[in-house]
């Protein structure tokens, strides 16, 4: 059975600090996605960090912004510790957060899944977010008049400042170390999706066996071409239920030609079957 990568978040914000063993040359975790945007900032150690086509050395202060559309996961090239500081962020929340004139989704703007929102923070900005985690982290610990909206307050100011730094850093791309020929069927599957996908037409437009490529694939995202392919049409699939075509519309224009495998794969990939789930999306749409 293909693995499943979806890893959803429970509330509207995670806001995290961790130290974590690596293990060499195997990802940390494989790929995988949240129901939300994911802030990262990586702070010491040693790590790589992979999103969908793309892989890049984190240097301390490299910070990311992940769609919840991007695959992503961390290689190493040793066996070390790393640093990093984590905010998982649902859209809804930053709608919430957001005024008139601060437009808080402003850097969570994507033009397509592979873009890459990367910048390197400076000693003092890391400072400041440092600084801002350990108040938000000191006013989860009180019980006074008003912890919840102060702890909110501090999540915001964080969010005001990654705007800032955001669109005053623009442009700046970072050297992509992920190996040609996987990048390369990643764009492959992303261009193919509702075609038929095989490991035979990747071997005629890749000239590589098909076993030499699954084995690349798995070793530098964690997760087989097959979970990949999978995960892309599901997400493709949640979409168009979503825009409010029917279960037979979203099982064949996301790429499944098996009606009862789509309901099979879907509900075992989300949690309930395509037809509930677009009841639960025509439901919060009233």
């Amino acid at each position: 059975m293909p693995q499943k990568i979806f890893d959803p978040i429970n509330q509207p914000f995670l806001f995290f600090r961790s130290v974590t063993a690596n293990t060499k040359d195997s990802p940390l975790t494989p790929y995988h996605r949240h129901d939300a945007y994911e802030i990262f900032l990586f702070l010491s150690g040693n790590r790589k960090m992979c999103i969908e086509n793309s892989c890049v050395q984190c240097r301390p202060g490299d910070m990311f912004i992940i769609s919840p559309d991007q695959l992503h996961a961390g290689l190493c090239d040793e066996d070390c510790e790393y640093d990093r500081i984590v905010i998982n962020i649902k859209k809804q929340f930053l709608d919430e957060l957001s005024r008139k004139g601060a437009d808080l989704n402003e850097c969570f703007k994507f033009e397509s899944i592979n873009q890459i929102k990367y910048i390197n923070l400076g000693m003092r900005d890391i400072e400041t977010v440092i600084e801002i985690y350990e108040r938000f982290q000191q006013s989860r610990t009180l019980s006074c008049f008003g912890q919840s909206l102060l702890t909110e307050t501090y999540i915001t100011q964080l969010l005001i400042f990654i705007n800032q730094w955001f669109l005053s850093k623009q442009g700046e791309k970072p050297e992509n170390l992920m190996p040609s020929l996987v990048s390369n069927v990643i764009t492959y599957i992303h261009k193919h999706l509702t075609e038929d996908i095989t490991l035979e037409g990747l071997e005629q437009a890749f000239f590589f066996s098909g076993r030499y490529i699954s084995k690349c694939f798995k070793q530098h995202t964690g997760i087989t071409v097959r979970s990949y392919i999978l995960d892309q049409r599901i997400t493709l699939a949640k979409k168009l239920l979503n825009k409010g075509c029917n279960v037979s519309e979203a099982c064949y224009q996301s790429g499944f030609s098996d009606y009862a495998n789509f309901i099979r794969s879907f509900t075992n990939y989300v949690g309930v079957s395509p037809g509930k789930y677009a009841k639960q999306v025509m439901n919060k749409a009233d």
